[in-house]
């Protein structure tokens, strides 16, 4: 991983927030910003967290799902990453960034891998399976019977989501389907899992995918 020194020339060091300070930031606006991986976020997060991770095309897709003007407080591993976070994050316009804080409430956000995903649709049959890649993506495939829900209209069009019914998110390969995840919880979706695997582990599962265009 790319390492960046505690304190950048010309910009103060980041304020170490405790978790209730960054809830209160959270209460005054701010977006919570978790940068970790996606299996450490599913492990343990803060509910109202956007999670995008550090280790992915971070910058861009902060770019095009954060606001400009918006406050940030960001949720990462240690100092070394958010500062590396920050700078990116700046790059694109992104220069709000009150402080950082490690997460310390939990919440379990299931993960699921191609293997085990028949079982868990016969174990729960109103499972909704929501695509939250690109439309143009998901009509060249995707998984039988699945929402098409493009991350970047979740938070337009997320009321074709039952809230009744929990969700399975996925990807191609589990990135954006973490983040789409975070904001769904964010918005109050109440049981939502991840395929972290997504596309990529179905396909070499050797299964097929469906092409209709009904839904």
């Amino acid at each position: 991983m790319y390492m960046v020194p505690h304190h950048t020339p010309g910009r103060p060091s980041l304020r170490l927030l405790t978790t209730a300070e960054a809830l209160q930031e959270q209460s005054e606006g701010a977006l919570l910003l978790d940068t970790r991986p996606a299996e450490r976020f599913a492990r343990l997060f803060i509910r109202g967290a956007v999670q995008i991770g550090l280790q992915g095309p971070f910058a861009s897709w902060a770019a095009m799902l954060i606001r400009p003007t918006q406050p940030i407080a960001l949720l990462a591993a240690d100092l070394e990453d958010a500062e590396e976070a920050r700078i990116r994050l700046a790059r694109v316009g992104l220069e709000s960034v009150t402080g950082y804080a490690l997460a310390q409430e939990q919440r379990w956000l299931s993960i699921h891998g191609t293997r085990s995903l028949n079982t868990v649709l016969q174990n729960n049959p109103t499972i909704q399976l929501v695509d939250v890649r690109s439309r143009s993506e998901w009509l060249k495939g995707h998984l039988p019977g699945a929402i098409s829900l493009p991350l970047l209209d979740l938070e337009s069009k997320g009321q074709f989501i039952d809230p009744s019914r929990p969700s399975l998110v996925y990807c191609y390969e589990g990135y954006r389907a973490t983040t789409a995840a975070s904001i769904l919880l964010k918005g109050g979706a109440g049981d939502v899992a991840i395929l972290i695997d997504g596309i990529e582990g179905w396909l070499a599962s050797g299964l097929p995918l469906e092409t209709t265009t009904a839904r």
